[in-house]
């Protein structure tokens, strides 16, 4: 007899072990019917003695059925058990035990509910009827005993069974269940580690272009001046102090970068509200035209990370226009305003309008935003005219490193940026920015290069 649970078989099939155990019963019936050991000593109805091998074999042809057709099963073994019982042979007992076994392990859980109950109330049952017909406790006992081995044993033994089977499922559910929820995890960290470093790169990208691309820029810019020049004239030496002074500077900063990269400690911050009177100078002396207001008090110094992104700020957008606007003339101001300072650098295009054949990075107006949005600010960029920010549709509306601008429109740059300087919480409509129009990009999140209007910028 096979007692393990098969009620989730995949196939729809007959086990090897039930075909084994069906025969394994008829040749017990046969057993002990030769050996004369028979249920009752004496059939209770005659006229089924001679019929034991036709149900004993019936009997045993359902068993092959417990599995998949359980109540079929249990009904015809069960009608099977009466009549042999009735018929004083002993495969009746077998077969009723195999009867509650498999109806208990096999069948749906009310069925198996319902026969333990019923088969505890029909030993029970029994042995009280003895004892009223007989009135001899001891035969009353003796079919509690006979009928609970017969019946209770079965079903007692197919629901531990059962209950097994349930929380081994129950604990491969779990199982499964934790795999999947480590998986997940593992996901998500792998995600988070992936987010980390496509952070830790756009820092990386935006230090490096701060301290090398605008000032190689500013390089490029001064000495294509001096090479412009006329024989004698003094800006030969005027460059080459600003060109070394910005050698200098950055080599210095590139050896903080590379300190903090191999130790983790943050390096100073760079740059200061002061230092850009010598960058007005050095972008002067290679022929830009700039005017330079700086109406913040001197005698109120700014925070560190808010002078940093000034001198970042404008020195970019200073940059840029040496190298899109050639002959531009540009206005820079930094002034106080409610909660903060303000930074406004605009050119007019230079002479020719705007250069587009200057490829860049796609870094430096993205890096100027995510600045302002770093310290709690915000700043836009976008094209302009004589009389004010470009609103029409059109080129100037595209973003992304495509977008292009033609530089027969006349149109110029404006730069603004609102920084708070932590002395007050400024509202939004005290902070004296002009509104951004329609086709720029204010950084109310972290800027990538696809939002950018000027595609074209380092």
């Amino acid at each position: 007899m096979n007692f393990s649970p098969g009620p989730d078989a995949p196939a729809r099939r007959i086990r090897r072990e039930d075909i084994l155990l069906a025969p394994g019963y008829a040749a017990l019936a046969w057993l002990l019917h030769s050996l004369d050991l028979t249920a009752t000593g004496n059939p209770a109805v005659p006229s089924l003695e001679p019929w034991w091998p036709v149900l004993t074999v019936v009997g045993c042809g359902a068993v092959l059925l417990r599995r998949h057709h359980t109540a079929v099963m249990v009904a015809v073994c069960g009608t099977m058990a009466v009549a042999l019982v009735l018929a004083n042979s002993s495969a009746g007992l077998f077969l009723a035990f195999e009867a509650v076994f498999s109806l208990v392990l096999f069948g749906s859980d009310r069925a198996a509910r319902r026969a333990e109950v019923s088969v505890l109330a029909l030993c029970l049952a029994s042995g009280t009827a003895v004892w009223s017909l007989t009135g001899d406790l001891r035969d009353a006992v003796t079919v509690i005993l006979l009928t609970g081995m017969v019946l209770l044993l079965p079903a007692e033994w197919a629901s531990n069974l059962r209950k097994a089977a349930q929380l081994a499922e129950s604990e491969g559910a779990r199982a499964a269940a934790i795999r999947a929820a480590a998986r997940d995890q593992e996901r998500l960290a792998a995600r988070e580690h992936e987010l980390a470093l496509a952070a830790e790169r756009q820092d990386m990208a935006r230090e490096l272009h701060d301290v090398l691309s605008s000032r190689l820029s500013a390089i490029a810019l001064q000495s294509g001046a001096a090479l412009r020049a006329p024989a004698g004239s003094t800006l030969h030496a005027e460059v080459l102090a600003h060109a070394r002074r910005e050698s200098v500077q950055g080599l210095e900063e590139l050896n903080g970068m590379i300190r903090t990269l191999s130790s983790g400690v943050p390096r100073p911050l760079a740059g200061s509200v002061r230092d850009l009177d010598a960058v007005v100078d050095g972008h002067r002396s290679a022929g830009l035209q700039i005017t330079w207001n700086n109406l913040l008090d001197p005698d109120k110094a700014l925070p560190g990370p808010v002078q940093a992104a000034v001198y970042r700020i404008a020195v970019e957008a200073l940059v840029n226009a040496a190298r899109h606007a050639e002959g531009a003339r540009v206005d820079m101001s930094l002034e106080p305003v409610p909660g903060g300072v303000r930074l406004v650098v605009e050119d007019d295009g230079g002479t020719a309008g705007r250069a587009v054949s200057v490829p860049g990075t796609g870094t430096g107006l993205p890096s100027m935003l995510a600045r302002a949005e770093q310290l709690g600010g915000q700043a836009w960029a976008g094209p302009t005219t004589q009389a004010g920010p470009v609103t029409q549709a059109g080129p100037a509306a595209q973003s992304g490193p495509a977008a292009q601008f033609d530089p027969a429109d006349g149109t110029g740059w404006r730069v603004e940026a609102f920084l708070p300087d932590g002395s007050q919480e400024a509202p939004a409509e005290d902070v004296q920015c002009d509104p951004a129009p329609a086709n720029t990009r204010v950084s109310q999140r972290p800027m990538m290069p696809g939002d950018i209007l000027r595609g074209n910028v380092a």
